[in-house]
């Protein structure tokens, strides 16, 4: 076996036939790397478990979908299949193979995802399983270059199984509904002007802010500002598409949102904007920014 799967958690009806399923996206990842040999173990753990090793081993203070703990330590640049001796020195007799290192994979958010993306909880974990299995052979999203090539090489992996990466893009219609979903939670006690936001990535991902002002006006944070702390907070760089909604008029980003949005977007990002119960308009940031600053315009290489 090219993985050893862990519950701790009570097995789910749905997912008692989950290893051999594993097992097949364990092997496509080890021959897309080109490495024979080795294996590692799936551990499938609850939320308040994978917030503890969140915050134990990497300080992060809130649970994650899945966590990756390598037992070979790769030079930079470096991947499992230029590494055999590296490699080498994990034989473990007991598993009769390379140990890799452990994958652990939070249930509770991979259903939450399953359900965002719209497709089975058993491909979302297929999907962490191949994400994590990568990080175990020397993959990394930190920059935008190794995000590609690690994004390259699960798609390549599952492609083989015919497992479609690509979650299924969510339509204006449902940003615009998510971002009046957190409209609700704003917290305008002085304008009492009600605004939500919601912002897609280009990995598929969705993050919804809101307004919350401030006693002292000059402290207050827009919605669209919010859902970007947030989606940053989670590691996206790339927004592809952002909702606004106003609770009793269209909620036009402000000039300082629409400068946030262009450090993260091209200026073809399309802007749904429209007021609560009426809904919207769409027009995209190089319209509402013709001459928006980039990090380019400074000389500056955010990716290097």
């Amino acid at each position: 076996m090219t993985i050893e799967l862990q519950w701790a958690v009570p097995v789910p009806e749905d997912l008692a036939d989950l290893e051999p399923t594993l097992e097949r996206v364990a092997r496509a990842c080890l021959d897309a790397e080109g490495i024979v040999g080795a294996g590692f173990a799936v551990r499938i753990v609850d939320a308040d478990e994978i917030h503890a090793l969140n915050r134990e081993t990497r300080g992060i203070d809130r649970p994650t979908d899945v966590l990756s703990f390598p037992t070979v330590s790769y030079p930079q640049g470096r991947t499992a299949r230029s590494c055999p001796k590296r490699l080498a020195r994990e034989y473990d007799p007991t598993m009769g193979c390379v140990n890799l290192g452990d994958c652990v994979i939070n249930l509770q958010r991979a259903r939450e995802q399953a359900e965002e993306y719209g497709h089975s909880l058993n491909r979302e974990l297929c999907y962490l399983t191949a994400h994590s299995a990568f990080h175990l052979m020397g993959y990394d999203h930190m920059n935008e270059e190794d995000r590609a090539k690690m994004r390259d090489m699960e798609e390549k992996a599952l492609n083989s199984l015919g497992i479609t990466r690509e979650p299924a893009t969510p339509s204006y219609d449902e940003l615009f509904r998510l971002a009046c979903e957190a409209m609700q939670n704003s917290y305008s006690p002085y304008s009492h002007f009600k605004v939500g936001a919601c912002i897609l990535t280009d990995q598929g991902h969705t993050f919804k802010g809101c307004n919350f002002e401030n006693a002292s006006y000059g402290a207050t944070i827009c919605a669209e500002r919010c859902a970007a702390s947030c989606a940053i907070a989670a590691g996206e760089r790339r927004f592809v598409a952002i909702a606004v909604v106003g609770s009793t008029a269209a909620a036009w980003p402000c000039g300082i949102c629409r400068q946030v949005l262009r450090e993260f977007s091209d200026t073809d990002l399309p802007v749904i904007v429209g007021q609560y119960g009426q809904g919207y308009t769409v027009k995209t940031l190089g319209e509402l920014l013709p001459e928006g600053l980039t990090p380019q315009d400074i000389g500056v290489d955010v990716n290097a």
